[in-house]
């Protein structure tokens, strides 16, 4: 089973009348029964996410004007970032200013196993 699907259902099973909205690369989608339900107000298409579901989505530059229709039909939407980047984030940034021309190997070991940590 996908972990992302996985997180959707333990999402679910906490509140079920919310829609989540997850970020998947340039998109947002819609997992499992949200794609029905929400095609009942906007209609987006359908494709298979895994064996277990199925998704729908649009664009990340679209998300405001989707959340301006789904606020005006009243529907609660929460929009789950993903938690990989999240995690990564302050490990990208402490990357970006290293000075690999003086680096020893020994830091560099260090530095990826700090990074084989945080996944």
């Amino acid at each position: 089973m996908s972990l992302l699907y996985e997180h959707y259902r333990k999402l679910k099973e906490s509140d079920k009348d919310t829609y989540y909205l997850f970020r998947s690369g340039n998109f947002y989608i819609f997992l499992g029964d949200d794609v029905d339900r929400i095609n009942q107000y906007v209609v987006l298409k359908r494709t298979y996410f895994c064996k277990e579901t199925s998704k729908c989505g649009f664009p990340v530059s679209s998300l405001g004007a989707y959340l301006t229709v789904f606020k005006n039909h009243g529907l609660v939407i929460q929009i789950i970032e993903r938690e990989e980047k999240k995690r990564l984030d302050p490990l990208l940034k402490a990357l970006k200013k290293l000075d690999l021309e003086s680096i020893t190997p020994i830091k560099a070991l260090t530095i990826l196993k700090e990074i084989k940590d945080s996944l």
